[in-house]
């Protein structure tokens, strides 16, 4: 039985992965940025397909952020002494607020947690700009 790929799917694919190398890319160079190009192309791509949702968009991001973290958390600490001590100070209060926000996120209207991502970029850009 052969099975190969038809030309869309194979640029299905190709965009999928271009997209990760992309928002990895900008995770390293910038140490954060990753789940933001990871929503949008996810959004983009698997948007139009029937059973998806904006949440998957989210769930799916949020499951390449992890790893893509530790990797720029390693190229960026290797050099340095790690500090665990700020590391445990970060790491449980983000994982609580991790699961409030979650836990929020199917009680709260769509337009308004789009209407604050949009806010929180903004600032998070203008930040980076200018100190």
């Amino acid at each position: 039985m052969k099975s190969s790929l038809s030309s869309k799917e194979v640029l299905f694919i190709f965009a999928v992965v271009a997209g990760s190398v992309f928002a990895g890319f900008i995770n390293g160079l910038l140490g954060t940025g990753a789940g933001t190009i990871l929503i949008f192309i996810y959004s983009l791509l698997y948007g139009g397909r029937k059973g998806y949702s904006s949440k998957d968009s989210f769930a799916s991001a949020m499951t390449a952020v992890l790893p893509i973290s530790v990797f720029s958390l390693l190229t960026y600490r290797i050099p340095d002494v790690f500090d665990f001590s700020l590391l445990y100070s970060l790491i449980l209060p983000a994982a609580a607020g991790g699961i409030l926000g979650a836990y929020l996120s199917g009680k709260v209207k769509a337009v308004f947690l789009k209407k604050l991502f949009a806010v929180l970029v903004i600032y998070a850009g203008f930040n980076m700009l200018f100190k």
